[in-house]
Formats: structure tokens, C-alpha cells, sequence
């Protein structure tokens, strides 16, 4: 027998009220209206890409012009490109997106699987579906874009703890000889040498590892149970749980034995530090202070101290290409990349007098600058101007944007730098 019992009218929830309805009603609208406007941005952005106006901006590409006009993420600026660009391929989803039908994060998965034949079809289900049985109906359908790649690369980003997460994909040759590598660290970490291990010593003492260990330890008479079950083996990959302090092993073998370490500013640890006691890495600014101090005690890292008036190291007009110690110098208190505002370049820097050599200007840190050498090219060819004013390096780019930097922080957006009052023939602001 069924029981049934009426419900009871408290816990009934009544229909929504006429302002309700209209609050609702107003959230849909604006929804609408700001897919139209991004459908719209996207278009504009795909457009100044496919007519390569960055460069008549002092930019490298579509993406860097709007990280630093816009202050995109630099994946964001890419994926705006790409999904912009996608978009006058696929006018169906476009026109969608324009009338607001579509909202961005629908479309930016729709791209992952658009084809000329299936678009009709993937946006009848984006209309019609909710997000998650859309998400259901593309399970397993093949993506446009490569799933599993098959050429070799390494790739690492940093996160916003300041911790480094990273994958790789290495060919078969250069793959065990990685393993390998790991196999020496292993042994090494655990004071064995490539040709003694556990139980197979030939009873001489091996000496510790110069890569781990700051002393000899001191000889041990007894072993736990523990000690012999962890001791490695000569033979076979290192152990899974014993990884991460191989690979950890292997980096400080390598930074101990640098090649030309002085020469390669890109194999060094940086450690800023300021009179006020702040402590960062230039190369990865989100590690908490509270981290790098531990580290600086024990490291093989180069301690760089900032005054108020920033780092100066001169040698005036006695050579005109900087010095070991400049260029080290000049690296850490930009981040170890390029200085000019909105660019993230960290390869092929070179080092710009910015009162030119031939006019006159000194070797000094006061007036040189990293810049990679697409920017470089770019204040040669006159796309851009860097000069310093009371102190301050002013960066003047072709469209008249300005970004000024005192005692070398981070480049400032002055407002305004629409190039009123700016003549290109004349480095001078009004």
C-alpha cells in the first residue's frame, strides 16, 4: 500500500514575483549584450592579426601588442587570436556569437572540434544543450587539434605559488639516456657510486657527493631494516618513490660542474634582495620570500642587493660592450627577459646603450638595457625610443603610447600616451 501525504504550503516554493522576473530578465540581456561586445572584440582582434598592423605598433605579434595595450595574460592574448580568428572561418558560430546566443567559454570548445561539415550540427547542439550535456555529446568526438603530439619538446610554466610544473616528450635515444641520468643521481644521492651498491660492495668507503652533501658523513656501524630495504641497486630504473630526489640530485650535479658559467647568465640562480628586506627571484617572482630565504644560505645562487638608486656598475667609455658582471646585473633587476614594456622574452638579449656609443654614451649600468633583439631591432629602425629623463627611462613607441620606469621597476602606463605633443623627429614629450 502507498502512502501519500499532501505537501506541506511552508516549505512550497511560490512562483517568481514580477520584480524577480525582470532582475531575470535583466541578467539575460546583459549576458547577451556582452557576448555581442566580446563577439565583436574577437573580430577586431582577428582582423588587426590577419592585416599584421602589430608591427606599425612597435609590437612583435597581435598577442604582444595586447598584452601590453590591453594587460592580457599572454596565454589569454593568444587564445583571443586564435579563437578570433577561428571565428571568420566559421561564420555560423561567428554570427551566433554576435547575437549573443553563444557565450565565449561555449565557443572557445566549439573551436576545438569545428569543421566546415559539422558546424551546423555542433551549433545546433550548443543552442539547445546545457553546458554539461554539451560537454557529454563531445565526449570522444575527435578534436581538429592535435591530441597526443609526436614531436619531441620539453615545456614548464610557473604557477601562482611559485612552484614549477612541467612536461616533456623525449625521443627513445635521448629518453633513456635521461633515465640513465637519472640512475647516476639516484646512486649519487645515496652516497653509492655507479660501481657499488647495496649489497654489492667491494668494501672500500665511498666518498659522499659533492652535489648533495656539504661534509663526509660519519661512518655508520649499524643499518635499520629500513637503510637496506632503501638502499638502490646498480640495475634497473631508479624507483618510482626515489624520483624526485634522483632528479634533484641530477640538478645540483649539473650547476656544480657549469660550462662556462659566467658566459651563461641563463644557467644562474638570482636572488634579489632590498635594503627593506624584501627577497624575490627575478626568474620566478611568485615564490614567497619566506621560501627563498632558506634557500639563500645553502645555494649556489648570485646575491644581487638594490639601494634606493638602483644597482650601478661603470666603466664608462674605456669598452663599448658591457661586462660579465653588468650583463649578470642588468639580467636580474629586469626579470631576466626583456625590459621593454609588455614583452616576455627571455631568449636572444642583447644589451642596448640607450645614449647611443657613437653619440657619446658610457658603458655603464645607468645606460644599458636587456632587450631581446626583435625589440632591439625595432629602437634601430625607430619604431621605438627609450631614453632616460631626471632619472627616469621613458619607453616611446610609433602609435605614441608612453611607459615610464623609475630606478628600474616595472614600466608604468602614463595616462594619456595617446602621442599627443609627440614628434617623432624630436626625442622629446610635450
Amino acid at each position: 500500500m502507498t502512502v501519500t501525504t499532501a505537501p506541506d504550503p511552508s516549505k512550497v516554493a511560490s512562483p517568481p514575483s514580477e520584480e524577480a522576473r525582470e532582475l531575470a530578465e535583466t541578467i539575460r540581456t546583459h549576458h547577451r549584450a556582452v557576448n555581442s561586445e566580446k563577439a565583436l572584440l574577437l573580430e577586431h582582434i582577428a582582423r588587426f592579426d590577419e592585416e599584421d598592423l602589430a608591427e606599425h605598433f612597435g609590437a612583435v605579434s597581435t598577442a604582444s601588442w595586447l598584452a601590453r595595450e590591453l594587460n592580457y595574460a599572454t596565454t589569454t592574448a593568444y587564445e583571443y587570436v586564435q579563437v578570433g580568428t577561428a571565428l571568420r572561418r566559421f561564420t555560423l558560430i561567428g554570427e551566433a556569437f554576435a547575437k549573443g546566443e553563444l557565450d565565449y567559454t561555449t565557443v572557445r570548445l566549439l573551436t576545438k572540434y569545428l569543421t566546415e561539415e559539422n558546424q551546423s550540427h555542433l551549433l545546433a547542439l550548443a543552442t539547445t544543450l546545457c553546458r554539461s550535456e554539451l560537454m557529454a555529446a563531445l565526449a570522444g568526438a575527435e578534436k581538429t587539434e592535435k591530441r597526443d603530439p609526436t614531436e619531441p619538446y620539453l615545456r614548464f610554466r610557473t604557477r601562482e605559488d611559485g612552484m614549477l610544473k612541467g612536461e616533456f616528450l623525449l625521443p627513445a635515444v635521448a629518453g633513456q639516456e635521461f633515465v640513465a641520468a637519472l640512475k647516476v643521481a639516484e646512486l649519487a644521492a645515496s652516497g653509492k657510486s655507479a660501481e657499488s651498491a647495496a649489497g654489492e660492495d667491494d668494501g672500500e668507503e665511498e666518498e659522499a657527493c659533492p652535489a648533495t652533501m656539504e661534509a663526509p658523513p660519519r661512518p655508520r656501524t649499524k643499518m635499520s631494516a629500513e637503510d637496506i630495504l632503501r638502499l638502490p641497486s646498480r640495475f634497473g630504473p631508479p624507483l618510482k618513490d626515489q624520483l624526485y630526489d634522483a632528479f634533484i640530485t641530477m640538478i645540483g650535479m649539473v650547476r656544480t660542474n657549469p660550462a662556462s658559467p659566467l658566459r651563461a647568465p641563463g644557467a644562474h640562480v638570482n636572488i634579489i634582495c632590498t635594503e627593506d628586506g624584501r627577497v624575490w627571484m627575478p626568474q620566478n617572482p611568485q615564490a614567497p620570500s619566506s621560501v627563498i630565504r632558506g634557500f639563500v644560505a645553502n645555494a649556489v645562487a648570485r646575491g644581487h642587493l638594490l639601494d634606493g638608486d638602483g644597482l650601478n656598475l661603470y666603466v664608462g667609455r674605456q669598452q663599448r660592450l658591457a661586462t660579465d658582471a653588468q650583463v649578470a646585473a642588468l639580467l636580474a633587476v629586469w626579470g631576466h627577459q626583456c625590459a621593454m614594456p609588455g614583452c616576455t622574452h627571455s631568449r636572444f638579449i642583447q644589451i642596448h646603450h640607450i645614449r647611443d656609443w657613437a653619440a657619446g654614451g658610457e658603458t655603464n649600468v645607468s645606460n644599458l638595457i636587456p632587450l631581446c633583439s626583435s625589440c632591439h631591432s625595432k629602437v634601430t629602425h625607430g619604431l621605438a625610443h627609450i631614453h632616460i629623463t631626471s632619472g627616469q627611462i621613458e619607453f616611446q613607441f610609433i602609435d605614441g603610447s608612453r611607459y615610464v620606469t623609475q630606478n628600474r621597476c616595472l614600466p608604468a602606463r602614463v595616462p594619456g600616451g595617446d602621442g599627443a605633443g609627440y614628434d617623432p623627429t624630436d626625442l622629446t614629450f610635450a
